[in-house]
């Protein structure tokens, strides 16, 4: 199956080759170099712009008073040690259908207020699907971005996935608490992190391992513990990256290298996720985010590829 996906994909993407020039922009070519090296650059061109102002804002609305977050969510106060150790042990990695079958979600049903459903059911994340506006499209497709993205690929890929997520204190490690490597696809895999708060050690930074994406070591399983990776790349190492960067920071990364999600010790982390794979008209999965024709018509030529056709829907 493997030779068909390959031909597949190499069909999608005809006439996709990026027309970026080496030395056309110094800031791409470094940060493109900088990503075939150690799979890791971050970018601060947007850091104290407005629209992460109006972006804030407009998140906060989303999250605190439209309640516009995905749901059944998780509530770590349902979790019973005792009862659902199978789940702990594995990090949570299952289905939403079994976490409701097991009575350890809550639904807009249950919640009144932004305080009440912290208080009652502390959450580890909320994840807010992204807005078919411009505001959102033109950070998420930003210029810089997709230069350094398409001409490290080498083509122009689609944005697969989408959202925003906001990180509190967690109990537990949840999935992407531990360190792992995306496994979306095992060449092409490039996600965008976008700081909408500023980060550190204790509001849950970012941890990657540069030039691990080369490295053959920690391939076997899903997860691995801090005390796993540690003896390999120890904490303060020059090659532990933790990302303590200020709100407005997008770092880019091929996650085929070794990372995780730091948990908040305080506060609270709003973080962008853009997930950049090779289009495959052939791919059976389902959309998961959608853009408005009317948003698609406003947007421009390089970013209306970005868009896979079947994310575009009346409106």
């Amino acid at each position: 199956m493997k030779p068909i996906k390959n031909l597949t994909e190499l069909v999608s993407r005809i006439g996709r080759n990026t027309s970026y020039r080496h030395g056309t922009n110094p800031s791409v070519d470094a940060a493109v170099s900088q990503l075939r090296d150690i799979g890791f650059v971050k970018l601060n061109h947007l850091v104290g712009s407005p629209v992460f102002d109006d972006m804030k804002a407009s998140l906060n609305q989303r999250i605190e008073k439209d309640f516009e977050f995905n749901l059944p969510c998780l509530a770590q106060t349902k979790i019973d040690n005792d009862r659902d150790q199978d789940l702990i042990a594995k990090n949570f990695l299952t289905s939403n259908d079994q976490l409701v079958e097991r009575n350890l979600t809550f639904c807009r049903d249950d919640v009144s207020s932004y305080d009440q459903m912290l208080a009652d059911f502390q959450p580890s994340s909320l994840t807010l699907p992204i807005l078919s506006d411009p505001m959102y499209y033109n950070l998420w497709l930003d210029p810089m971005v997709m230069e350094i993205i398409s001409s490290y690929i080498g083509f122009v890929p689609h944005m697969t996935e989408a959202y925003t997520r906001r990180n509190f204190p967690s109990s537990y490690k949840i999935m992407n608490h531990n360190w792992h490597r995306d496994t979306n696809h095992d060449k092409y895999l490039v996600k965008a992190f976008i700081f909408f708060t500023d980060c550190d050690i204790d509001t849950g930074a970012h941890h990657y391992i540069a030039g691990s994406i080369h490295d053959s070591r920690f391939r076997d399983k899903v997860y691995f513990t801090d005390q796993e990776i540690h003896s390999a790349w120890p904490y303060g190492s020059d090659d532990h990256i933790i990302s303590t960067v200020p709100a407005g920071t997008i770092i880019i990364e091929d996650t085929r290298g070794l990372h995780k999600a730091g948990i908040p010790n305080r506060d609270y982390r709003d973080l962008g996720f853009a997930i950049f794979m090779p289009p495959n008209i052939f791919r059976p999965s389902r959309p998961l985010y959608y853009i408005k024709q009317s948003s698609h018509y406003e947007m421009s030529a390089m970013q209306k590829a970005f868009i896979p056709n079947k994310n575009i829907i009346p409106g």
